[in-house]
Order: structure tokens, then sequence, then C-alpha cells
């Protein structure tokens, strides 16, 4: 059976199929400068049928690399899905073979962080800190009310 593929036939009667599989990361999508899948992907859960619906419980994981925000330096960060469950309705199965890899493609890449610093705090950072707002400024635009003023 080829990687990301599910007999259905497989799971009727009450079975449950487990996962183990290391698939290549291509299928997460194209190879962009800043934004690259090294490592293979390991995928590990169950599927299973009720009695109108495929049931996929996964846990996943890879490596991407990605650009630091701050110096832009490339580094590695692992990426993971710990509990994901897909349910498709079985009328909505249009074959005996289900292809989970675009669920589990969007699984991942949906936890994908927006920025990643070098070691989580960039060395770099003290370069940059002047042109940063200050942390600890609060904004209250009507602190000047006088509640008096409001009666």
């Amino acid at each position: 059976m080829s990687t990301f593929k599910i007999l259905i036939d497989r799971l009727k009667g009450g079975q449950t199929l487990k996962l183990e599989e290391m698939a290549d990361p291509a299928f997460l999508g194209p190879d962009e400068p800043e934004l690259r899948f090294k490592t293979p992907v390991s995928v590990k859960g169950e599927v299973y049928l009720t009695d109108d619906h495929l049931i996929i419980h996964l846990k996943t994981d890879t490596k991407v690399t990605m650009p630091c925000a701050v110096c832009n330096t490339m580094i590695d960060i692992d990426l993971k899905v710990d509990n994901f469950y897909h349910t498709e309705p079985i009328e909505e199965v249009r074959s005996a073979v289900y292809d989970y890899s675009e669920v589990l493609r969007e699984a991942l890449l949906i936890e994908l962080p927006r920025t990643v610093e070098c070691g989580g705090k960039c060395p770099d950072r003290v370069m940059i800190a002047p042109y940063l707002r200050p942390q600890d400024r609060t904004n209250f635009p009507f602190a000047d009310i006088n509640k008096e003023d409001l009666k």
C-alpha cells in the first residue's frame, strides 16, 4: 500500500487500522527559499469506521526550516500535531481507497508559526531594539475624559 492511502474494505466489521509511516515531505508543498521541509514526516495513528463516518486519528511531526524574524538566519524548528482527528462521511468517500495526504498536509501547515527566532530570542535583537516599541507602553485613549463631562 502506498503512503497516505487507506483501503476502506479492510475497516469493515469494526476493524481498526494502525498507521505508522515515514513519508517524504514533498507532499507538503513546493520547496521555497524561506520554507523548507527537509526531514521525513512521521505519522502514527489509527483509522476506523463508524456507522456513517471514516475516522482518522493521527499524531505527526517533522522539522521545518524558516528564517529568523530578526537576523534572517535559517533555523530548524519542530512542527508537530499531537492529537489530530479527521472525519469523512462514508457517502463522500468515492472509491475503495481513501487518500488522506491533503488533510494531513493542512493539519501540518496550519501549525506553522508566523515567525521564529534563533533559540527563542535572537542575539541580534539588541541591534534592532532602538526601533521597537517599548514593551511596557500601554495606550489608554480615553484616560483624559472627565466623568463629569459625560453627564
